[in-house]
């Protein structure tokens, strides 16, 4: 993974906001200072300009020592780097940390603490991003017109999006699994039903499995006995037919 791998990650971040990949931090003559990439949020509550700092090398993050030179010029300062290559205990006081995750996000690993910029330092890199770097348009709003595939995209890039679509995923799945556990607790019930039934058919010396005329069944019973078995193959005939129409809903 490359440094404008990474790069392209944090430019579909800020795909609504100001992003500009190597930023220097003042004028444009070759020995300013220069940040891997710095973004200002298009929104005034709160106002907020971020600084990253592109890290593909352990040696490169473990030698830096210019990182404190960035903090005037932005609200909130991160490291990014491929997954794991910084540990968030190794960072310093200030700072936030970006892993890479999946094929094209990133995630907050450390959330960097919000401090309020140099003024002087903040104009200086602003004063170089508008001559240097940025085009006058005429209108504004045509300029960042979006097509609703690009939004979409940049919505499942972005952590709120990812996090919505989890929970969102993780609702229908239990919804599923519940009803599914449902339907067997069901299927369970009317089984045991069926089996109720055919057993006390049994203990009156009838097959379930056979049809049995109403003649026969005289012949099999007499007496207050015979009126019981009458009586509770009628109950156990509802049983079945409720357990029927159970199964069919």
């Amino acid at each position: 993974m490359t440094s404008g791998d990474l790069l392209e990650r944090l430019a579909a971040r800020h795909a609504k906001d100001v992003f500009v990949a190597e930023c220097n931090l003042g004028s444009a003559h070759a020995g300013c200072r220069r940040l891997d990439g710095w973004a200002m949020r298009k929104s005034w509550s709160p106002f907020t300009t971020i600084g990253y700092e592109v890290k593909v090398a352990r040696s490169d993050f473990l030698r830096d020592n210019k990182w404190e030179a960035y903090l005037p010029v932005c609200h909130e300062l991160y490291f990014v780097c491929p997954r794991k290559l910084i540990d968030p205990r190794e960072l310093p006081d200030g700072v936030g940390l970006l892993w890479t995750l999946g094929a094209e996000r990133l995630q907050v690993k450390r959330k960097a603490p919000r401090r309020t910029p140099d003024p002087k330092a903040l104009v200086r890199l602003m004063a170089y991003v508008l001559m240097s770097r940025t085009q006058i348009v005429a209108d504004m709003w045509a300029a960042d017109a979006e097509a609703p595939v690009d939004r979409w995209r940049r919505w499942l890039l972005e952590e709120d999006g990812e996090r919505h679509i989890g929970h969102m995923v993780g609702r229908r799945l239990a919804q599923r699994l519940e009803k599914a556990e449902n339907a067997r607790r069901a299927a369970e019930s009317r089984a045991g039903g069926y089996e109720r039934i055919e057993q006390r058919l049994r203990e009156l010396g009838l097959d379930p499995a056979q049809p049995l005329a109403v003649a026969d069944l005289h012949a099999r019973l007499d007496g207050d006995e015979h009126l019981r078995a009458l009586r509770l193959v009628a109950r156990l005939t509802e049983q079945a037919a409720d357990i029927a129409r159970r199964a069919a809903e």
